[in-house]
């Protein structure tokens, strides 16, 4: 009798222990957020950081797993599986959709009626949603609408600077007649060569077609021989040609992207630039500065905000990564809030320098004077902003045929015609939807 009591006794704290402890465990998973990135560098040690403190505000656990820079290939066979990380960080919106169409990510539609939601810049809510539903959250982002230029020729000149993509044409052929090159133009990048054009027919495809058709275009809703298309490529080759680039279309082509930007400012040698003006994103400071560490911002060199058609606040053009989540549970959604909040973009654009953030709430003072305060306050105040156009396309387009037919447009050995019909098929064979696929 005593032993069958025991027995008994034994089972039932047996099975009150494994279902305490199972309690805690699956309490202890709702805690804990696996975070796989493609980040590397100092980006990935101020992730870190912020993920750390992340879990001193939030009470969580973050698991950080480091992921190779091509993320399609080194997590989409885990996302494919049924295995992937709660979240990730992605740059590229079309890949973020195609996973979203599959059915493998989490909706943030929730996040919407949070108060960080009213303070996301301009199209960031946008870019990142999928037949309108919310996909991916913004932690910081990177402007490419920026031209630089030597600011001591244009005060020595009495140019000023542009407000209209008017005024940028005449004042460029001013320059000519007082005799200056107006750009420092570079396309090579090894593999990528080419991309730096993109950036210009992105830009001026968001200011001539407007945003409806920008957004038309990347998700392959126009053909690439749409007029409308070809009228950016037009826009585009009137300050690509021969007078208007340092060393003419060939030095273009064969010049690196990152050497370009140091010809604006006078180097060894010489006690003039070779061009004044360089049209690159806010990244490209660094080589500036690595090729003339003496110059000053404000001083030697300025920038502003690649203009617009009218007198509206110009559009911006930007790149970045998206916070997406493969799973929904109560921890996730916190670091997501949380990464979306003014405080801990402040503190990741302090850290991370050339990194702007997405939350209007962050203050310009939390830059310093000069080409990234002027960044920052253009996306505060653009009306419009969309992400990099080519990186929203399917890698076969916006990653192949737009990159090879930049180089083939600025070439010359095709016509524009032949250029445009080349990325079309491209487009025909890749896209899986569009109204304009075949």
């Amino acid at each position: 009798m005593f032993k069958k009591y025991s027995l008994v006794l034994t089972l039932s704290l047996v099975l009150s222990l494994t279902l305490l402890l199972g309690g805690l465990t699956a309490t202890a998973q709702e805690d804990k957020v696996t975070f796989a990135t493609s980040m590397a560098g100092q980006e990935l040690e101020v992730l870190k950081e912020l993920m750390n403190q992340a879990e001193e505000d939030l009470g969580i656990q973050v698991e950080v797993q480091q992921l190779s820079r091509d993320i399609k290939a080194s997590l989409g066979p885990r996302v494919e599986a049924g295995n992937p990380p709660d979240m990730t960080n992605i740059a590229q919106p079309g890949l973020m959709k195609t996973w979203a169409k599959k059915g493998f990510l989490q909706p943030l539609e929730w996040f919407k009626g949070t108060e960080q939601a009213e303070n996301m810049a301009a199209g960031f809510m946008e870019t990142f949603s999928q037949d309108g539903t919310l996909y991916g959250i913004a932690p910081a982002a990177s402007v490419k609408s920026l031209v630089w230029y030597n600011k001591k020729v244009f005060e020595e000149e009495g140019y000023e600077e542009p407000e209209t993509i008017g005024e940028l044409l005449k004042l460029q052929n001013e320059m000519v007649s007082d005799g200056y090159t107006p750009w420092a133009f570079g396309l090579e990048s090894g593999n990528a060569t080419g991309w730096p054009a993109t950036d210009w027919v992105e830009d001026i495809m968001l200011r001539v077609a407007g945003p409806e058709v920008y957004d038309q275009w990347v998700s392959h809703d126009i053909s690439w021989t749409d007029p409308r298309v070809a009228q950016a490529f037009r826009i585009f080759d009137l300050f690509v040609n021969e007078d208007m680039v340092m060393g003419g279309r060939k030095t273009a082509l064969t010049m690196h992207f990152g050497d370009s930007v140091q010809y604006i400012l006078p180097g060894e040698g010489r006690d003039k630039p070779r061009a004044l003006m360089h049209r690159q994103a806010t990244f490209i400071q660094d080589f500036l500065e690595d090729a003339h560490p003496d110059a000053q911002a404000g001083e030697d060199y300025g920038t502003f905000i690649f203009p617009t058609i009218g007198n509206e606040s110009p559009p911006i053009l930007f790149a970045g990564d998206a916070f997406i989540a493969f799973r929904d549970k109560p921890a996730v959604r916190e670091l997501l809030t949380y990464f979306a909040s003014p405080k801990i973009q402040q503190m990741w654009v302090e850290k991370n320098p050339g990194r702007l953030a997405v939350n209007t709430q962050v203050p310009l003072s939390a830059y310093p004077e000069g080409p990234v305060r002027t960044a920052a306050e253009g996306l505060q105040e653009a009306g419009t902003a969309r992400f990099d156009g080519s990186d929203s396309m399917v890698a076969a387009v916006g990653t192949g045929s737009f990159w090879t037919g930049m180089v083939d447009f600025v070439q010359g050995n095709k016509s524009l015609e032949s250029v445009l019909s080349d990325i079309e098929d491209s487009a025909d064979d890749s896209y899986e939807s569009g109204a304009a696929t075949d």
